[in-house]
């Protein structure tokens, strides 16, 4: 093997790492070749190995020197640091107030009021029972429980443990649920509802309540009772609605903070057999103010059973604006409301607000003032028999707020069908609001009965926006409809073009219209509702052209009825 003397490589590898290991050899520390050189060129080798080696270790020594230096300047910048963060310390120390002595913090921590403790019977848990909780096909199968305070000392919002099992004994699941109260005061009991496993048969369980722990900064206060409350029921749907007022005058006393309400219903026999948890929907009730809460009831156990009582309680914060107290509970005994009796029924086809159920007597709407004016008999596009009606405000003085009514109509003794009024949301005095009754199979209508639903009214002049509608053209023309491919109706109508303006000072985002078709007597024969208009801007205006299909005789004017949002 040969060594390349002019970059001192092996022969064989190329590698630069030569080592000697006898008299005129070298040998390659990666691949171990061993080379044999004269005496002559082995001296020159040797002279350049020496070279090689003495460039390497002053190179080392100069990068050794460089770290050390800028470690001395980082070292010196540290030390700078240091000296102006304790000056800081310092000029903070002697500005600020000497705090107090380790000393007595620790004596105060250890005077500092401890909550008591709580018996760990304090909590009785009642026998569970399985239930099927809900309606129809959301209905599912719970576990019931009754908990109860039979403590002295109200309890911080209790939470229990079920242990489930099969009939082997084995733990097929654990469910833990706290009470849906915040307080629950001594004497008071709570349900509970546990889900079960789907699918699993459940042949037992264990119940333990968590550890419990007394309501800590709670203040005495007399029990909260709604200004005034209704259980409503419609179809399957439960409802307690009521009135919340802040017992103090306005200016005086502490704001109400996070007020909510428990509701139960029992059965003839004083079983619970359904409850209801709710919140107020303002964060805060300041003294003298009003809120309304609706709270949706769910049915368990024998759901079909009539209610014959129902309760309700409410618990509340202090929202004190300063500590101490924060906010506190406000603790309150015998504070559960009882009423014998079943819940008020309401047709569930009427869409009835929490606002039109609790409204007061004067903000009461009297449906005697609203009269379904009579049945004109007419026909649709098809020859089929219909028949068409107005409701009218009768009342000189007040605006009826969103009327409604579900009207009943009959041939003879025989229901001929149902039909849904729903009117704008503010009906002025002298108004009309027009609807079609279909008598379906009956193809006769010769009574009716209304049921109204629970009404507001305003007082004039109201808050409507101000739209001015006009009426610029008419066009009468016929048409036809071919039904089953095989026989084809001619049925008239009336094309009625206009505009729209806002006359206002505020934004109307949705107007909507009602154009209705009279004859000469001023008897309704068509209308339609055109609801496809945009926004309006004040002093801005907008066309409208409707397709009004004519039910009766011959139109000779044309009406216009209104609602803005």
């Amino acid at each position: 093997m040969t060594i390349n003397l002019q970059t001192l490589k092996c022969g064989e590898c190329g590698g630069g790492e030569l080592r000697r290991t006898g008299l005129n050899q070298y040998e390659c520390a990666h691949c171990g070749s061993v080379s044999v050189v004269e005496d002559d060129v082995s001296d020159r080798l040797d002279r350049v190995l020496d070279q090689v080696q003495r460039a390497a270790a002053e190179r080392l020594a100069a990068e050794e020197a460089a770290r050390r230096r800028h470690l001395a300047r980082i070292a010196g910048y540290a030390a700078i640091g240091v000296a102006a963060l304790a000056g800081v310390v310092v000029l903070v120390q002697l500005l600020s107030p000497r705090p107090e002595p380790a000393r007595r913090t620790a004596v105060a921590a250890r005077t500092a009021p401890q909550p008591p403790e709580v018996p760990p019977d304090s909590l009785a848990l009642g026998e569970a029972v399985q239930v099927l909780a809900g309606a129809g096909s959301s209905a599912r199968p719970r576990l019931f429980v009754l908990a109860r305070n039979q403590g002295p000392l109200p309890l911080a919002r209790p939470s229990v443990t079920a242990v489930l099992r099969d009939a082997g004994g084995a733990v097929i699941g654990e469910r833990r649920e706290s009470l849906p109260l915040d307080v629950l005061m001594p004497g008071e009991s709570a349900p509970l509802l546990f889900d079960l496993p789907a699918g699993q048969a459940v042949a037992g369980q264990a119940l333990r309540a968590e550890r419990l722990e007394a309501v800590r900064g709670g203040v005495s206060a007399p029990a909260l009772r709604f200004a005034r409350v209704r259980l409503v029921q419609q179809d399957e749907s439960l409802r307690l609605v009521g009135l919340l007022a802040h017992p103090q005058p306005q200016g005086g006393g502490d704001a109400l903070a996070q007020c909510e309400v428990l509701a139960m219903v029992y059965d003839g026999a004083g079983a619970p057999v359904g409850f209801g948890r709710g919140h107020a929907p303002a964060g805060e009730l300041p003294p003298g103010a009003r809120t309304a809460m609706d709270v949706r009831i769910e049915r368990f156990g024998n759901r079909q059973a009539p209610i014959a009582a129902w309760d309700y309680r409410i618990g509340c914060r202090r929202a004190a604006s300063q500590p101490p107290g924060g906010r506190a509970a406000l603790l309150s005994a015998d504070r559960v409301v009882r009423t014998e009796g079943g819940p008020e029924p309401l047709n569930a086809r009427l869409r009835v607000s929490t606002e039109e159920l609790l409204a007061d007597d004067d903000e009461r709407f009297d449906p005697a003032r609203l009269e379904l004016g009579p049945l004109v008999a007419g026909r649709d596009t098809v020859q089929r028999p219909v028949y068409l009606a107005e409701i009218v405000n009768r009342s000189q003085e007040a605006i009826a707020l969103a009327p409604a009514a579900l009207i009943t109509h009959f041939n003879g003794a025989r229901a001929a069908g149902e039909t849904l009024a729903a009117g704008p949301a503010m009906l002025y005095p002298g108004e009309r609001f027009p609807l079609l009754l279909d008598p379906g199979r009956e193809e006769r209508i010769t009574t009716t009965h209304i049921e109204w639903k629970p009404m507001r009214r305003a007082a004039l002049p109201g808050a409507r926006p101000a739209l001015e509608v006009q009426v610029t053209g008419t066009r009468a023309d016929t048409s036809s409809v071919l039904v089953n491919f095989s026989r084809r109706y001619t049925y008239r109508y009336a094309e009625v073009s206009g505009t729209v303006r806002n006359t206002g000072s505020a934004i109307v985002r949705k107007p909507v219209l009602w154009v209705s078709l009279r004859d000469r007597e001023g008897r309704l024969t068509g209308f339609t509702r055109v609801d496809n208009l945009g926004a309006l801007a004040p002093g801005e205006s907008l066309p409208f052209q409707a397709k009004v299909d004519q039910r009766g005789r011959d139109f000779a004017t044309v009406s216009t009825l209104y609602d803005a949002q």
